[in-house]
């Protein structure tokens, strides 16, 4: 690079050389003040894709703490519909028992169908209490379920615009430190 200084009783003229040394201070001085901007932008966003991470991470947990709400919900109502199970064909039993009896003692039978109609008409009630249950909450569950995976896709999305920002950050960065480099 040829930079036109003048000549002088012992070399270069000092006037010229200082104004060089001074302007390629500057130009080092303005490309460093550039880079450290960006370092800077480029750890901003890195903070911000690690917070995204973290919010994603609490998210997941927060599902799966309601997964297990909800699968210990479904457990239960299984267990209370076996139970329910058991008991109408335990009075449906008790009913045909009566039934065939009924021919001993008829005041007796009647009394006791009574009771037992009763209790299949609790269960009949019970029955259909659970299944609204038992749809309310499967519905109520697929709809948590379908906001959770369009929130993990959008969060997904934005993590994925990010790294790619990161890496854009970093070629930039690579390259215009290599240019200083060379």
């Amino acid at each position: 690079m040829s930079v036109g200084f003048r000549k002088s009783l012992f070399g270069f003229n000092c006037d010229d050389v200082m104004q060089y040394i001074e302007k390629t201070h500057k130009t080092f001085k303005d490309k460093q003040t550039e880079l450290t901007e960006q370092v800077e932008e480029l750890n901003e966003k890195l903070n911000l894709s690690r917070e995204d991470y973290a919010a994603v991470s609490a998210e997941k947990d927060r599902i799966a703490l309601q997964l297990k709400e909800f699968t210990d919900k479904y457990d239960e109502i299984q267990r209370l519909s076996e139970n329910i199970g058991k008991l109408y064909l335990v009075a449906q039993a008790n009913a045909q028992a009566i039934m065939a009896n009924s021919a001993e003692s008829s005041n007796l039978a009647s009394g006791e169908v009574e009771r037992n109609l009763a209790a299949i008409d609790e269960a009949h009630e019970s029955l259909g209490e659970l299944k609204e249950n038992i749809l309310s909450t499967s519905n109520a569950f697929v709809a948590e379920v379908d906001r959770m995976i369009s929130s993990l896709t959008e969060t997904k999305d934005k993590i994925a615009e990010n790294t790619v920002s990161t890496e854009e950050c970093k070629a930039n960065f690579e390259e215009v430190y290599n240019s200083i480099v060379k």
